[in-house]
């Protein structure tokens, strides 16, 4: 039955049923007329009427204290008369895609005979799940374990992980893992090259390039030059690191780096990697002139060492210059030979290539030294008053009056003579000429000898030529002439012959290559006999500096 003939039939049910009760209702009213009186039934219309106008009068009030009822139920009823309609069509609607809904319900069998399928796989996967569970944190376990440094831990997941990608690579989970362990193996990688670039001790290398070694990120030559890589930039940042305002200390600290950096790399190096050796022994090894064979990476560690040490001795040449005090220049060297006899355990002995560093640096500082004092002397002298200072020569006199007369005269007194004190430019050409002796004595090697003396010969020619220009070209008073007369007999009698003997005592049988006749040749003044070779001379040339009235 269609949803139209049935709601045909509920309306004439209903209907129906309305009729009967109205004929129920008249049959019963009928029943009662029949019992009324003739009197009553003459009453009946007037009574009728009257309940008829009562019903009136009160549905009038009904409907006007109510309206709004009414109101309600005419729209509650096209309201319901509408939605009868929509469940109407809807209703049609519904009768029309039953056959669909029987084949979807066909279709939602046959897929739920599927998913029933899944379930049981899941559930036997659910009985797996501790066994899964571990796999999936292998990547995270690993990471763990290289950000807490357990590198051979690390490394095991990392070949259990391999092994697994070998039985099962057609998986995508394994190739997942494979790919998060490979992450892992990048971060590991990364954190053990770091560490080659800190402060390490041999047992900590040795485990970082074993470690390397089963990582195999590349090949062993590839190895030793990163592992050297890796110490050449650490010790290239320790070395950026110092502080070269105090130029004494730089140079320590500097030589303290490559002794202590130098060493402990080299040993590590062939702790590690036992097979390099230098390329004479390699050569050695494979019966062929060094240099003329291939070695492989064969003394790798030397080819490095050799770099720092040239970086090393060109900063050391640069530096030198800034060195202007003859006992610092001693103790530099001191400290330079000490780190090439440390590092000679190791075969790189470097002594040799300091010797031309500091002769070049204690000449040029004798050098400047002596330049001071001749061109302090050569100013003096073109403003000095040659007077008489009575209380310079007292003090002079007195000096040599408290010398006991029983002991006999010392000639190898290493004091300067108290007469130049009478004469200031020379006792502060010969105060200069000490200090520049007090330099080299700290530092003075014998190749140098020659080069001093040449240097020393030319300042006192320099210094006497000066005097004989100024007695040739200046007009002096008598007095001031007889004093000047005195500062020349000094100048060749004591000044020349004294710096001459303190030159002997530095380089001790030297005496010689200072030319004393040839150097006051220019003064005509007469001129004392030379010191002799054989006269015993003090091995201090530590003088004290005259004073200056």
């Amino acid at each position: 039955m269609s949803p139209r003939a049935r709601r045909g039939s509920y309306t004439n049910a209903a209907q129906s049923h309305a009729i009967g009760a109205e004929r129920e209702q008249a049959e019963a009213y009928f029943s009662d007329l029949l019992s009324y009186s003739l009197e009553r039934l003459s009453k009946e219309p007037e009574l009728l009427k009257a309940d008829q106008d009562q019903l009136r009068r009160q549905a009038q009030e009904a409907t006007k204290t109510h309206y709004r009822a009414f109101i309600a139920a005419a729209e509650g009823l096209e309201t319901t008369r509408a939605e009868l309609e929509s469940v109407s069509c809807h209703l049609d609607a519904l009768a029309v895609d039953l056959p669909a809904l029987t084949s979807a319900c066909d279709t939602f069998t046959q897929s739920a005979a599927q998913f029933a399928s899944k379930r049981a796989e899941n559930k036997q996967l659910l009985k797996q799940h501790p066994v899964l569970l571990e796999l999936l944190e292998v990547p995270q376990l690993m990471d763990a374990c290289v950000r807490n440094g357990s590198y051979d831990d690390a490394l095991d997941l990392r070949a259990f992980v391999a092994k697994m990608a070998l039985l099962h690579a057609d998986l995508k989970i394994v190739q997942q893992l494979v790919a998060e362990v490979e992450a892992a193996s990048e971060a590991m990688l990364a954190g053990l090259m770091g560490k080659l670039h800190g402060p390490i001790q041999l047992p900590e290398c040795l485990r970082i390039v074993g470690c390397l070694r089963r990582l195999a990120p590349f090949p062993e030559a590839e190895l030793r030059r990163r592992f050297l890589q890796c110490r050449e930039e650490w010790l290239a940042e320790l070395v950026r690191e110092l502080d070269d305002s105090n130029v004494y200390e730089y140079v320590k600290r500097l030589t303290d780096v490559h002794r202590l950096q130098l060493f402990d790399v080299v040993m590590q190096f062939r702790a590690i990697f036992s097979d390099d050796s230098s390329p004479q022994e390699a050569a050695a090894a494979a019966g062929a002139a060094p240099g003329t064979g291939d070695g492989g990476d064969a003394g790798a560690v030397y080819s490095w060492a050799q770099h720092r040490l040239v970086f090393y001795l060109e900063t050391l040449a640069a530096v030198l210059p800034r060195i202007g005090e003859g006992g610092s220049l001693a103790s530099v060297l001191e400290h330079c030979m000490y780190c090439g006899m440390s590092l000679g355990r190791v075969g790189l002995d470097f002594r040799g290539l300091l010797v031309p560093l500091f002769e070049a640096q204690v000449l040029r500082l004798y050098a400047n030294s002596v330049k001071a004092a001749t061109d302090m002397f050569v100013m003096l002298l073109d403003v000095h008053k040659w007077v008489a200072m009575p209380a310079v020569a007292a003090r002079a006199r007195q000096a040599g009056s408290t010398a006991d007369p029983s002991t006999p005269k010392r000639e190898d007194n290493a004091g300067p003579p108290y007469a130049l004190l009478e004469h200031a430019p020379l006792a502060v050409l010969t105060n200069g000429l000490l200090a520049a002796f007090n330099e080299l004595r700290h530092c003075a090697p014998l190749s140098l000898c020659t080069s001093v003396s040449a240097i020393l010969q030319e300042a006192l020619e320099g210094a006497v030529r000066v005097m004989a220009h100024y007695r040739a070209t200046q007009a002096l008073e008598d007095s001031h002439s007889q004093h000047f007369e005195a500062a020349c007999v000094a100048m060749t009698g004591s000044v020349v012959p004294y710096i001459a003997g303190c030159f002997a005592r530095i380089y001790p049988g030297q005496g010689k290559l200072i030319d004393v006749r040839e150097a006051i040749a220019p003064l005509t003044a007469p001129l004392p006999a030379p010191p002799e070779e054989g006269t015993p001379q003090p091995a201090s040339s530590d003088t004290s500096a005259l004073t200056s009235a």
